[in-house]
């Protein structure tokens, strides 16, 4: 177990989280409104392209029943995923019932699908674990990079493997790429998903090999990235957190499966599995990236653009990608409800986060 001492430079860092400058939430509202445009704009293109009344129909005649059972499979991997963040707490000093820690996971998943803000969340997590606790927010932010980025480097290495079975071989994984002047260029997502798979894997030696005890008084920020070594000098930790985040990753696996079968898609499902595996992946992957709100539009278009390589029509592709976001969707709902049950001095300041 590590103990933190508390950093002077924490009130920037909580400014940086709930900022009050006006300025500041007037570019956080603009934000905002520019990836909502995006999202907009993106969904709109793939309902052209695929054809909205044609994607509709083929939700209308989806097999609804799987709709409960993979929201239940996905609060599941949330409890997973609590149990994970739990014991990268532990490490750090933080000791929560898992219920308190359950709770705040859910609340957060509402704040992620429904309410708009400066800090998604995740940010709800970290200023309700500091409150808690009655630590710095900087500490808490530790244990949220620690649990995030253990999820995304266990699902590219996953992804990454998985890509490279014999039996995917034979489906053509080359993304075209327009670019105003060099025209039209091609990257293969295998090779995409090995190079950061090796980037990942250097930096990790990186951290072994750094002096971080010297360069902490040069750069400041280096004493986090010192604090946090439990997390890498610690074999079993690192391991256990991996294995529970490919749990995790099959079980969304499985929710992209049986969305298929509501669908009525009929292929080999020695080759359909892996490849929604590959596809729930990279999607995953992208929708990190902060072009979009909550990635909408990144995540349908991603979805249309590499189902459709494995022959399934473009209607069936985005109206897979609906049937998944109902999924998310309908999944956040439990926060929204935990939240109204709060004492109403908790919801308003959880509240006023946003």
């Amino acid at each position: 177990m590590v103990t933190i001492e508390n950093s002077n430079q924490n009130e920037d860092w909580e400014n940086e989280v709930s900022p009050s400058n006006p300025k500041q939430r007037l570019f956080k509202a603009l934000k905002f409104a520019f990836k909502l445009i995006v999202s907009i704009a993106l969904l709109g293109l793939m309902l052209h392209l695929a054809g909205a009344e044609n994607t509709f129909a083929r939700l209308a005649h989806a097999n609804l029943g799987y709709l409960p059972l993979g929201v239940v499979l996905y609060l599941g991997s949330q409890a997973i995923s609590t149990y994970r963040w739990s014991f990268l707490s532990h490490a750090l000093g933080f000791f929560l019932p898992f219920g308190e820690l359950y709770r705040s996971y859910l609340i957060g998943m509402f704040f992620n699908m429904f309410l708009p803000g400066s800090i998604g969340g995740d940010g709800v997590r970290l200023v309700w674990l500091a409150k808690r606790c009655n630590r710095r927010k900087r500490e808490t932010l530790l244990t949220l990079l620690a649990e995030r980025g253990v999820g995304l480097v266990a699902l590219l290495i996953l992804t990454s493997c998985i890509a490279m079975l014999p039996v995917l071989h034979t489906i053509n994984l080359a993304i075209p790429l327009k670019l105003p002047i060099l025209g039209t260029l091609s990257f293969d997502l295998r090779i995409l998903l090995l190079t950061l798979s090796f980037g990942l894997f250097a930096g990790y030696i990186s951290l072994y090999i750094l002096p971080l005890e010297r360069l902490d008084k040069r750069f400041p920020f280096i004493t986090l990235l010192e604090q946090a070594s439990v997390y890498w000098k610690s074999p079993n930790l690192l391991v256990k957190s991996v294995f529970m985040s490919i749990v995790v990753h099959i079980l969304m696996i499985t929710i992209h499966y049986m969305i298929a079968v509501a669908l009525g898609i009929k292929l080999d499902p020695m080759l359909l599995i892996p490849y929604l595996a590959v596809t729930y992946g990279v999607v995953s992957l992208a929708s990190v990236l902060p072009i979009s709100a909550n990635g909408f539009g990144v995540r349908e278009g991603i979805y249309w653009l590499l189902l459709t390589r494995l022959g399934i029509s473009g209607e069936t592709a985005l109206a897979f990608a609906f049937y998944w976001d109902a999924v998310t969707l309908l999944t956040a709902v439990p926060g929204g409800i935990l939240l109204i049950l709060k004492p109403n001095t908790d919801r308003i300041n959880q509240l006023r986060t946003f």
